[in-house]
């Protein structure tokens, strides 16, 4: 199960899902001019140079663009059904906490008992100078 954050490629060219070709190519350009590594003198450049190209070979071929919306519903009903199990599935206190709750009871119980039945055969003692009156 992996949680590492990879941004779509809707993220890479900062479109929406439902773009159009024509707003597509545009962002594509623009992404380029700012990212291309002729330009840019950072190191990621061309990595992210790399990126920014096969987002757009993804999103401008209609069937590939179908078939990689169809993996992104799938990879997210995936990542939402491992957060619901995650949810689901029982913490360790959870799983032992009714166990935890009978030794506490117990124990009190044990003590309350215990204690009546100590004050009530223990003989009373009497201050110097008093009868018990026992």
């Amino acid at each position: 199960m992996s949680h590492d954050f990879e941004p779509s490629h809707y993220d890479t060219l900062r479109v929406p899902a439902d773009a159009s070709a024509d707003v597509l190519r545009k962002a594509y350009r623009r992404a380029a001019q700012k990212h291309h590594p002729d330009r840019n003198g950072d190191p990621a450049a061309q990595r992210r140079m790399a990126q920014i190209n096969e987002a757009y070979a993804v999103l401008s071929h209609p069937q590939r663009r179908a078939s990689y919306d169809q993996w992104m519903r799938a990879r997210a009903a995936r990542r939402t059904a491992e957060t619901a199990a995650a949810a689901a599935r029982p913490s360790r206190f959870a799983a032992s906490w009714p166990w935890g709750l009978i030794a506490a009871t117990a124990a009190f119980t044990l003590l309350t008992v215990g204690t009546t039945l100590y004050k009530a055969s223990a003989p009373v003692i009497a201050a110097p100078g008093q009868v018990s009156q026992r």
